[in-house]
């Protein structure tokens, strides 16, 4: 059984909620059949969407010195539960020799498979849809996935930043299901959950909308369990 390791601090409920879900996804029967689990939840990793579009402070170094935390550590693969930092994954990899496991190729193999043909949007930070990571267009099949309007952009803010990221509680979930309904209206099928403050909140909330909605942070559970367990890849 090899080691995983979590690249976490983006934010701490997400990172959190990964080890949840690694826990909810192994098939044990005794605490010696969890997965060995290393966590370094950095929180001092600078925003990656105030790097990519206003020039903030780089995070690239402090993902590389949490990576090489994780691989002394003897993680054999590492999960980073933050969209955006997906952005840096492979300048990481070229510092740093170890499997870092992509949720965003993930998410991209899972609609291939089952959703080609539908209408997806992405939902995420501006960072993440700036960088171009969850533009399916140029890969196999050319799967179109579409941004939402400036308006409802504003709202995902709000939710991540506003909410999520600063630990309001109770969450104030009115203006996401109004944009959730609206979407749908518009005929949108799928929703990725292209930030993993949403797949947080889509743990925490049900909501009664016909869209399918693409897990990133859940696909990435899933496929670092299996990979530990040198079970067979999904791509």
């Amino acid at each position: 059984m090899k080691t995983i390791g979590i690249l976490g601090g983006m934010g701490p409920e997400a990172t959190l909620l990964l080890y949840e879900l690694i826990i909810r996804h192994t098939k044990a029967r005794s605490d010696q059949e969890h997965i060995p689990t290393l966590i370094y939840s950095n929180t001092q990793i600078p925003d990656r969407t105030e790097a990519i579009l206003y020039q903030g402070e780089d995070p690239l170094p402090y993902l590389v010195k949490s990576a090489k935390i994780l691989k002394e550590g003897e993680a054999d693969l590492i999960g980073m539960p933050c969209n955006t930092a997906h952005y840096y994954i492979e300048k990481i990899k070229k510092e740093v020799e170890v499997d870092i496991v992509n949720m965003v190729d993930l998410a991209y193999d899972k609609i291939r498979k089952c959703h080609p043909e539908k209408k997806i949007m992405i939902f995420a930070t501006e960072g993440t849809i700036e960088t171009g990571i969850y533009d399916f267009s140029k890969r196999k099949g050319s799967i179109q996935v579409i941004p939402p309007g400036p308006e409802d952009q504003k709202v995902l803010r709000e939710m991540i930043y506003g909410q999520v990221k600063a630990g309001k509680r109770p969450i104030e979930l009115e203006t996401y299901q109004e944009l959730l309904y609206r979407v749908e209206e518009e005929g949108v099928e799928v929703v990725i959950l292209g930030c993993t403050e949403l797949s947080y909140l889509h743990s925490m909330f049900k909501f009664p909308n016909n869209i399918e909605f693409i897990n990133t942070l859940d696909i990435l559970a899933r496929e670092l369990v299996k990979r530990a367990n040198d079970e067979e890849e999904s791509h």
